[in-house]
Order: structure tokens, then C-alpha cells, then sequence
């Protein structure tokens, strides 16, 4: 009695396990049909694009709004100084938070500076942009570039990074 009762059970638990693996299946392909389908979406609605200005789009830095020539070169190398610079700012700040919650921090500080760096996660990235470009863009515009400016300006290639936008 207990034999066919155990062997019940190991057959329904094969059939769930069946189910289960053939479901994971079907959203693990769904998931790379949706994928398949964003890369297609944004290729039919880059086409106007690509047949207008070429691939050579990509690779050159024209920006002439009266000959309609442009490029994109300098806004992806923008984005990657950014994305770099981000990084350089975030990696360091976040494992030395890490490392003083988890081995420096005293028992009673864990808790509610743990709650408070998850408070800050809930709050959408863009407003942390916005705070950036109203806060400290007028304050590295006015008194940290001219410095920036007045050390490195004259070095070639570094100083051109410090030269600010053309006027």
C-alpha cells in the first residue's frame, strides 16, 4: 500500500516536472521571439534613416543641419565618456558602501542605512539626471571648469576635453 502510494506521488511530481520544464520552454522562446521582434521593429524603423544618410552615418562626425549631413560618431563617443565616467563614479562608491554595511558599520546603523540606500534605488534615474544638470552643471560651469581650463588647456588633446562647449 505504501509502495503504490509513494510511486503516485513520484508520477505526479514526473508530470509536473514535464509541464514545468515544457512552460520554461515556451517563455524562454517567447522571450527570444519578443527580442527578435524589438531588433526587427527597430531595423524596419531605422531604414528611412539608413537609406537617407548611408551606414557611413555611424562613422562620421558631420553635423551641417543646412546640407541635412550628419553623423553620429560624437554622440556615441559622448555617451561612452558618460557611461565611463558614471562607471568610474559608481563602482568604487558602491563597493566601499557595500564593504562598510556588510564588515565596519555597528549593528544599529545596518538596518536603517540598508533601508535608506533601498529607498534611493526606488527612485527613477531620471531624476537623478535632472538633479545633476540643475545642480552641479552650473556649479562645474562656474567654477570648476575655469580651473580645469587654466591647468589643462594647453596640453594637446587633454585640453580640449576642458574646453566646454563651442561658443
Amino acid at each position: 500500500m505504501l509502495k503504490t502510494a509513494k510511486t503516485k506521488v513520484v508520477k505526479i511530481q514526473r508530470v509536473q516536472d514535464f509541464i514545468f520544464h515544457k512552460l520554461t520552454l515556451f517563455f524562454a522562446a517567447l522571450v527570444l521571439i519578443f527580442l527578435v521582434g524589438i531588433i526587427l521593429s527597430l531595423i524596419v524603423s531605422a531604414w528611412p534613416t539608413f537609406k537617407e544618410f548611408g551606414f557611413k552615418f555611424f562613422i562620421s562626425t558631420d553635423w551641417d543641419v543646412v546640407n541635412s549631413k550628419f553623423g553620429m560618431v560624437i554622440s556615441i563617443y559622448g555617451t561612452l565618456i558618460s557611461a565611463l565616467i558614471a562607471l568610474i563614479i559608481a563602482v568604487p562608491l558602491s563597493f566601499g558602501i557595500a564593504l562598510f554595511l556588510t564588515e565596519i558599520s555597528p549593528n544599529w546603523l545596518k538596518r536603517p542605512l540598508g533601508t535608506a540606500i533601498e529607498l534611493l534605488a526606488a527612485i527613477p534615474s531620471i531624476i537623478y539626471g535632472m538633479f545633476g544638470l540643475f545642480v552641479f552643471a552650473p556649479i562645474f560651469g562656474d567654477y570648476i571648469q575655469p580651473v580645469l581650463q587654466s591647468l589643462f588647456g594647453k596640453i594637446p588633446i587633454i585640453g580640449s576635453l576642458f574646453m566646454g562647449a563651442p561658443n
